[in-house]
């Protein structure tokens, strides 16, 4: 998917956090694994650097610059926008900028224009989106974002004793809430170990050190896999109630939640009607301590611990990302594609999909197919009965109906990433009403699929295909005319 021109646009520094930084990127690297390059343009300072250094990226008040901004993105194919601060003006001028305008909220901010809106909030079913038919909604942690280190976590093992607990206070701790804890299990439990995570844009650091005791280990700036594995070796966390909380039930590590802004409180509610947490607190609550003490000792017991992992693991399964971007691109997919008559031109993108090893892998011949030997092939074939689906004007994929003897065979092929966004039903769909409509003396076609392609067989028997034999480990199907015509009707 080479030529998706997608941009994803949010905010994050060391005064507001980086919130919505961490969870685009875990959007943007899942465009990555379908080949597609976006570009995020960050309303920041440096000290995100270390976050983005691995993406293509621009910093700079886009909020204040929205004539830079609105020129940049375009005709845009995909725009992605995380942002508390945007207005619904810009958002309505992104939505007549782009092909597919994509809103990340967490709390019914404004009223959204047409496109997608994501929330991927455990409590985004309470919010009351309004209904619009032009307006797909991607609702709950089935949607969550998590960066790529927790899409799959090894298993947790529950020790018997609490002996470590994690402290994590996202990566500015605006509420010096990290001292303080550390004071509180300092006094308390003494032997157990402290694990404090230290974000980039800390500004009590020497506060914190001066609290750290023997059992004190300081874990300067983590990125996402070692934050991974502090949870992974921490028996249970102390957290903000922000995105963290998330990455600690999909590692399956039992949590104690302190509120530390406003659009937080939702996270926690919702995760403690979901029984992962306990309870919550906020941060500025008179009675901390002693309540922070108690849900310590809630949790010394380890099946308690056992309990919390379960539901945490439960609630975030790691495929949001994907989720999200799989539904962006049928979306865009499926206003952008549609069939057409094959041309010289395309000779080489057939080429690249008939060699794909998963398509000759199910095909009759299955040996590789030489740039010589296709070229001849399809010159000879290209302008009969033989269609592509294209995109952006490349096709993605292949229907050819060729005659043999006295009977017509059906193959058809997708280019391996856009495979799994119904794009086959749609090709086959067009394809055979076509053919049928050009060859008005054909009563049947036949489709040789391999008897272990239970895809490939569903697909077929979808458009009333019917089984009539089987040869050399193939299997045989037959759709007649008039059965296509009883199904269309």
């Amino acid at each position: 998917m080479e030529k998706l021109k997608v941009f994803i646009i949010t905010e994050g520094s060391s005064n507001i956090g980086f919130g919505h930084i961490t969870r685009m990127l875990s959007i943007y690297q899942a465009f990555k694994e379908k080949n597609i390059n976006p570009k995020f343009i960050i309303n920041g300072d440096n000290s995100i650097k270390d976050l983005v250094k691995n993406t293509n990226y621009e910093i700079y008040n886009w909020l204040g610059n929205k004539e830079k901004l609105l020129k940049e993105i375009k005709n845009a194919d995909i725009v992605i926008i995380d942002s508390y601060l945007a207005d619904k003006s810009l958002y309505e001028k992104i939505s007549e900028t782009v092909k597919l305008p994509v809103y990340y909220d967490d709390n019914n901010r404004i009223n959204y224009t047409c496109g997608i809106v994501i929330n991927g909030n455990i409590h985004a079913f309470d919010l009351n989106y309004p209904q619009k038919n032009c307006i797909k909604y991607l609702l709950g942690t089935k949607y969550l974002p998590l960066r790529k280190e927790f899409w799959d976590v090894p298993e947790k093992e529950i020790n018997e004793n609490l002996k470590s607990i994690m402290i994590t206070f996202g990566g500015d701790d605006i509420r010096n809430m990290t001292p303080k804890v550390l004071k509180i299990l300092k006094e308390k439990f003494p032997n157990i170990t402290k694990k404090v995570v230290i974000g980039k844009g800390f500004k009590n650091i020497n506060e914190i050190e001066r609290e750290a005791d023997n059992n004190t280990q300081l874990i300067y700036y983590p990125d996402a896999k070692e934050m991974k594995n502090i949870m992974l070796n921490s028996n249970i966390a102390i957290s903000a109630a922000g995105q963290t909380l998330y990455e600690l039930a999909r590692t399956g590590t039992p949590a104690i939640a302190i509120v530390v802004a406003e659009n937080q409180i939702g996270n926690a509610k919702g995760l403690k009607n979901a029984k992962f947490l306990d309870d919550f607190f906020i941060w500025n609550d008179e009675n901390i301590e002693e309540k922070l003490l108690e849900a310590v000792e809630n949790l010394k017991q380890k099946e308690k611990r056992e309990e919390k992992k379960k539901i945490g693991k439960s609630l975030v399964d790691g495929r949001g990302t994907k989720r999200i971007v799989d539904e962006i691109l049928r979306v865009i997919l499926k206003e952008y594609i549609y069939m057409r008559n094959a041309k010289e031109n395309d000779i080489w993108n057939i080429y690249e999909i008939s060699n794909e090893p998963e398509v000759r892998q199910v095909s009759i011949n299955n040996n590789f197919i030489s740039k010589n030997e296709h070229r001849n092939w399809y010159l000879k074939n290209y302008k009969k009965n033989f269609y592509v689906l294209d995109f952006n004007g490349k096709a993605i994929g292949q229907l050819r109906f060729r005659k043999e003897e006295d009977k017509y065979i059906v193959s058809i092929s997708l280019k391996k990433e856009y495979r799994g966004f119904g794009l086959s039903k749609y090709l086959l769909k067009k394809g055979i009403e076509r053919f049928f409509k050009e060859n008005k003396n054909v009563d049947n076609i036949v489709a040789y699929i391999k008897k272990d392609n239970l895809k490939s067989k569903n697909l077929f028997k979808s458009f009333s295909f019917k089984y009539i034999d089987n040869f050399d480990g193939f299997e045989i199907y037959e759709l007649l005319r008039k059965d296509y015509e009883r199904y269309k009707n």
